[in-house]
């Protein structure tokens, strides 16, 4: 953006009361191509600021350096003085001659990134997008932070255009202006806007559920929000409770996104096309929303320790993501069943798929292409990550399932590897180990569990589930999976706790 004047940096500065808390305001207006941003600090004696465009988003680990989407960044104090920045790189910017300042203000515009499904090889619901009708913004794709800041309060006020409502899981102040105890937690919260959102809401545990949608009508929220609820419950008494206080869905129907979903803590965003059904049988649809929402427990809770507490400066190498991405894969399904979407037999039958993909994604482990997420390099890669994750992924788990089964005479399975990385881990506010998979899967249910792991994990080979149907009473008949016709007391006893949505405790 052009260089400010030190009158007018002077005046905005004044606007506002002095904040002990990190202040943000953001503009736009319907079809703009530009967002406008201010970030108002409080000075701490510091001789400079260390200014950060996020790397990457939690969710989806790979660099996309939104610093290349920012235009000219200004700075001043709070007398209007103009402070010196300097652009180490794309994302990175040091403001300098801050010592005396009560206050430093910072400037920018950037750049909407999202054209499509895909662009600049960022998925959609990774950034941010303006539209004549609407728009989105995934924070860490537009807001800067300071790291030495990260975890003071956050505030955000929004200049919308006239007549446009907000959509976002953060809650308001008595101004309007919207709150997070720390950028950590402002980041994790995306914004949906426009004109013509219509909302329900839900309360379920004694916990409220709010569902916006853009582009539907009030009857097809009502539908909408009664699939989620129906999902929201099937969760709670998967994983025996729910992990938050408030939660918001928000779904965006517009043409330029074709399917897509980020996980956050509190909410998840999906964009979808116009195309797409509601109704019970719209898999698709069902599908996308169970994915993101079991990601509050994988993804969001349950993670190696370096997605704990990211540094959103330096990209993520861990070979970890199959647990965040295949085992919810794996899981909303079972939420699908849970929730009437699935009967038993079409659940089994959804994990008996993707042999066929094999050869595209090659003889590569699936902690290697964890690990090689955090560097794509335009669509193969992407594929490569989406098949063995969602396609590969679930027939993977489904086997360790059943294999933890057969160790443990039906007693355990997945389900209770998540209940224990919940009580060793969530519960006592941390991230499991990088190296530390094996020897969990080996405590949940013993050597062979973890050696399971060591060919079809942490190897490069692919399991056989429809060979190990037996296990929980099924068998393959031409294709397709049946129940045994008499099963073993042990089989039964399996089955039982396999469809059970309490399972063993």
């Amino acid at each position: 953006m052009p260089h400010l004047t030190a009158r007018l940096l002077a005046l905005v500065a004044l606007a506002a009361p002095a904040s002990t808390q990190v202040d943000y305001v953001l503009a736009f207006e319907p079809g703009g191509k530009l967002w406008s941003v201010e970030a108002r600090y409080p000075g701490r004696g510091e001789e400079s600021l260390d200014f950060w465009i996020p790397l990457w988003t939690p969710g989806a680990y790979h660099v996309a350096n939104y610093g290349r989407f920012v235009k000219e960044l200004g700075a001043s104090d709070e007398k209007g003085g103009i402070l010196p920045v300097e652009r180490v790189d794309e994302s990175h910017f040091v403001v300098s001659g801050a010592a005396g300042a009560k206050t430093i203000l910072i400037r920018y515009q950037a750049e909407p990134i999202s054209s499509g499904q895909f662009s600049h090889e960022i998925i959609d619901v990774e950034s941010n997008r303006i539209r004549q009708d609407y728009a989105y913004v995934n924070p860490p794709s537009l807001f800067g932070f300071v790291p030495a800041r990260a975890a003071e309060p956050v505030s955000l006020a929004l200049r919308l255009p006239e007549g446009w409502k907000v959509a976002t899981a953060l809650e308001r102040d008595d101004d309007g202006r919207y709150l997070a105890p720390s950028y950590l937690r402002f980041e994790d919260s995306p914004f949906l806007f426009s004109p013509v959102l219509e909302s329900a809401q839900f309360v379920l545990d004694g916990k409220p559920h709010t569902v916006s949608v853009h582009g539907r009508s009030a009857e097809d929220v009502q539908v909408i929000a009664a699939g989620c609820q129906r999902i929201a419950e099937a969760a709670s008494e998967l994983m025996q409770g729910l992990p938050y206080d408030r939660y918001h869905f928000l779904y965006g129907f517009v043409p330029e996104s074709g399917g897509s979903g980020l996980e956050h803590s509190f909410s998840t965003l999906i964009l979808l096309n116009p195309s797409i059904g509601i109704s019970d049988g719209a898999r698709e649809f069902w599908y996308i929303t169970a994915h993101e929402y079991f990601h509050l427990w994988c993804a969001e809770r349950i993670h190696v320790q370096a997605v704990h507490v990211p540094d959103l400066t330096r990209p993520l190498e861990t070979g970890t993501i199959w647990v965040n991405e295949g085992i919810t894969e794996y899981f909303c399904r079972h939420l699908l069943h849970h929730a009437g979407f699935l009967d038993e037999e079409e659940l089994l039958q959804s994990y008996l798929v993707g042999h066929d993909m094999e050869g595209m994604v090659g003889k590569k482990a699936w902690t290697e292409v964890s690990r090689a997420a955090s560097d794509w390099s335009g669509m193969g890669d992407l594929m490569t990550f989406a098949l063995r994750m969602y396609v590969l992924g679930p027939p993977t788990i489904f086997a360790l399932d059943l294999e933890m089964r057969r160790a443990t005479q039906g007693e355990r399975g997945v389900l209770d590897l998540l209940r224990h990385l919940m009580t060793e881990y969530v519960a006592r506010d941390r991230g499991f180990g990088e190296d530390e998979l094996d020897d969990i899967l080996a405590t949940v249910a013993g050597k062979p569990a973890a050696d399971f792991y060591a060919r079809y994990v942490d190897g490069d080979e692919y399991p056989e589930p429809e060979t190990m149907l037996d296990v929980i009473g099924y068998r393959l008949d031409a294709g397709k999976v049946v129940p045994l016709d008499r099963p073993s007391e042990a089989q039964a006893r399996a089955r039982r706790d396999y469809f059970s949505a309490t399972g063993a405790p």
